[in-house]
C-alpha cells in the first residue's frame, strides 16, 4: 500500500476484453489520426507484430498476434479516442486480451475507462490501483488528483516485489512483467517482450530526457537507479527500450542515462551534507554538463530528487 509520509506526503487521501468491435466506435471515417485536434499519435513499428504508439507526453505499446493482442499503457485522456482508432486498425479483428499499466499517472492511463467499460483485464501493481482510487494533493505540481472512475481502475493487481517476473502467455509467446520498486513511483512496472527483445519501461526511463521522479507517490533517486540497473541487465545491444515518452532508446543510451543518474545523485547528496538547498544546487549548475543531452528539465529533476531524499531520509553512507 502507498505509505503515508509526514505532512509533506499528502494523502488526503481472464475476463471479457476489449476488442476491435468495441473500440471501433471511436472511429471517424475519412479522418486520419494525424488530423485529430487533440494531436497526433505516431505509430512506430518496433518488431514484427509490435508497435509503439507515440504521443506528445506518453508512449504505449501494442502487441498483435493471430489469436490475441496486448496493450501496455493507454495514453493521455486527450488521446483516448485516437488510441481506440489506432488499436482498432492494428488488431485485425482479434481481441486485446490485456492492458498493462506501468504506473498510475493519467498520461499513461488516459483510456483506461474506455477499456474497462468494455470488460478489459487491466493489470498493474496494487499501489497503482490505490493511487488511482484516492484523492490526494501533489505539491510539486500544485495539483489535486481525484479518484478515477471504477471502470478505469486496474482489476488484476499484484503485490510482489519478487525479482522473478510474472508471465503472460499470448498465442504461445511469453510476455513478462515485474515491479520496479520506488523508482518513478512506488508502483512502476516494466514489460519485457523477450522473443522480440523489446522492453517497455514506463516512467523508469526518459526518452533522451531527464526521467521524472514523483516523490509524492513514492518515487526517489535510489529506486530509479536500481530500476535502470535492472533494465540494463535485461537488455543487450539489440534491445529496443520504449521509455516514458519520446523516441525509443538503445541499451547504450540507457547506460548513459544511468551513469548520469549516479553522478548527479552523488553531487546532490554531497551538497545536501553541506547544508545546501535545492535552489542552491540548481543555481550552482549541478546538471549543467548533462543539460545538452537531457534537456531543459534539470531544475525540476533536482527539486524532486532533493525532496525525495529528504522525505525518505536515505542518503548513502559514502561521500
Amino acid at each position: 500500500m502507498p505509505r503515508i509520509r509526514d505532512r509533506r506526503y499528502f494523502l488526503s487521501k481472464s475476463a471479457h476484453l476489449l476488442g476491435a468491435a468495441a473500440i471501433a466506435r471511436f472511429a471517424c471515417p475519412g479522418r486520419s489520426v494525424a488530423q485529430d485536434t487533440a494531436g497526433a499519435l505516431e505509430v512506430v513499428p518496433l518488431r514484427e507484430g509490435l508497435v509503439q504508439l507515440r504521443g506528445a507526453n506518453s508512449n504505449a505499446v501494442l502487441l498483435t498476434e493471430r489469436d490475441g493482442a496486448l496493450l501496455v499503457d493507454s495514453g493521455t485522456p486527450e488521446t483516448s479516442a485516437q488510441l481506440g482508432r489506432v488499436v482498432a486498425e492494428h488488431v485485425r479483428g482479434v481481441r486485446v486480451g490485456t492492458l498493462i499499466n506501468t504506473h498510475w499517472h493519467p498520461e499513461h492511463t488516459g483510456a483506461n475507462e474506455a477499456f474497462g467499460k468494455a470488460g478489459a483485464r487491466i493489470v498493474a501493481h496494487e499501489n497503482t490501483r490505490l493511487w488511482m482510487s484516492t484523492e490526494y494533493y501533489v505539491d510539486w505540481q500544485d495539483r489535486t488528483y481525484e479518484p478515477r472512475a471504477p471502470e478505469a481502475l486496474p482489476n488484476a493487481t499484484f503485490f510482489s516485489s519478487d525479482p522473478q517476473p510474472i508471465a503472460i502467455e499470448l498465442a504461445g509467446e511469453r510476455v513478462e512483467y515485474g515491479h520496479l520498486r520506488e523508482a518513478h513511483t512506488d508502483g512502476d512496472v516494466y514489460v519485457h517482450f523477450r522473443e522480440r527483445n523489446v522492453i517497455a519501461s514506463g516512467g523508469a526511463v526518459g526518452g533522451g530526457a531527464y526521467p521524472i521522479l514523483d516523490p509524492a507517490t513514492g518515487g526517489w533517486i535510489g529506486g530509479l537507479v536500481e530500476a535502470q540497473a535492472k533494465l540494463l541487465a535485461l537488455a543487450n545491444d539489440e534491445t529496443v527500450i520504449v521509455p516514458h515518452s519520446g523516441p525509443v532508446q538503445s541499451r547504450a543510451q540507457l547506460a548513459a542515462q544511468l551513469a548520469m543518474l549516479r553522478t548527479v545523485r552523488e553531487r546532490v547528496e554531497n551538497l545536501m551534507r553541506k547544508g545546501k538547498s535545492g535552489a542552491e544546487m540548481i543555481a550552482s549548475g549541478v546538471t549543467a554538463d548533462f543539460d545538452a543531452r537531457f534537456g531543459r528539465e534539470g531544475p525540476q529533476f533536482i527539486r524532486n530528487m532533493y525532496d525525495g531524499l529528504w522525505w525518505t531520509g536515505r542518503l548513502t553512507n559514502s561521500l
